[in-house]
Formats: C-alpha cells, structure tokens, sequence
C-alpha cells in the first residue's frame, strides 16, 4: 500500500472517530433520553453525518484500489466479471425507485394527509423517496461505484492498449 493511501486511510478512520465522539458528547449532553444509537442517525442529520460519509467513501475507494493494483501486478484481469455484476446491480435501486414512482400513479402517494395520483404522484414519490435513498446513503454509494467502476474500466482500457501498441 503507498504512504498516500495509508494517509487517506488514516485520515478517514480519524474523520469517523471524530463523528463517532460528536455522537456520543451530543448523547452526554442530553444525558442519554434516548438510546445511544438514535443520536448516530440524528449525527447523520448535521455536517458531522457529510464527514463520516466522505470518510467512507474515501476508504473504500482506496480499499478497492490497493484491490485492484494487486490483481493487476498477480497477472488477473483487473476488471473481473464479479465487478462488472456489481455495477450492473448498482443500477437496481434507481430502477426499484422509478418503479415504485410508476406504481404511485396508479395506486396513489400519500405524503402527510394528502393522497394524489397520477403525474403528481410519480413526481412527490419519486422526490421523496429519492430523498430517503440520499439520507440513507444508498443512492451515493452506488454512483460513488458507477463512477469509480468506469474510471478504472477506462484506464485498464488504456492501459490495454498501450501494452498492445
């Protein structure tokens, strides 16, 4: 592993303790009415719940490169047939939400104590479940994939071809 990614690494892990000590010090300061892991999801909710996402996402991208460089320097395919499913599969919850937003339409979307059909319904169902799956970070991780899946797909491409030419 290069010393920039053991610093990523590091300073990531840091980002999450910090958040992880934010959680509990909020926790402390309301003397603990109510169980320790509400005060994660309401950390979530603030610039801390931003940090640890960032963090995350941060060592994950390194994790799968260190993966990655080691298939490659072994003489695999860097791209296996395993990350190609995974990015396909990434796909499925923008699918499951456009789905549920066509469904809406018909069946109606109830939001508070109103309930609306049609292209209203599509349009609030599509909003704030979209939304849900930002909060809960489902959405971001899968782009985080889709992206990173491509830019490695591109520079193995390339690579590709530079060893043929």
């Amino acid at each position: 592993m290069k010393k920039a990614e053991k610093i990523v690494l590091y300073t990531a892990a840091g980002g999450i303790a910090a958040y992880i000590v934010r959680c509990i010090a909020d926790a402390v300061m309301d003397r603990f009415r109510a169980p320790l892991p509400d005060y994660f999801g309401m950390g979530y909710m603030s610039p801390w719940g931003a940090l640890v996402v960032i963090c995350v996402l941060a060592q994950i991208g390194v994790l799968i490169s260190v993966l990655l460089r080691r298939r490659r320097n072994s003489g695999k395919k860097e791209i296996s047939m395993g990350y190609t499913v995974s990015f396909f599969c990434s796909f499925i919850p923008f699918l499951l939400l456009l789905a549920y937003s066509v469904y809406c339409m018909k069946a109606g979307f109830t939001f508070l104590w109103s309930v609306c059909y049609g292209w209203e319904a599509f349009e609030g169902a599509f909003m704030i479940m979209g939304l849900v799956f930002v909060v809960i970070p489902v959405f971001p991780f899968c782009v985080f994939w889709q992206v990173f899946y491509i830019v490695r797909r591109i520079k193995a491409w390339k690579r590709l071809k530079a060893e043929r030419s």
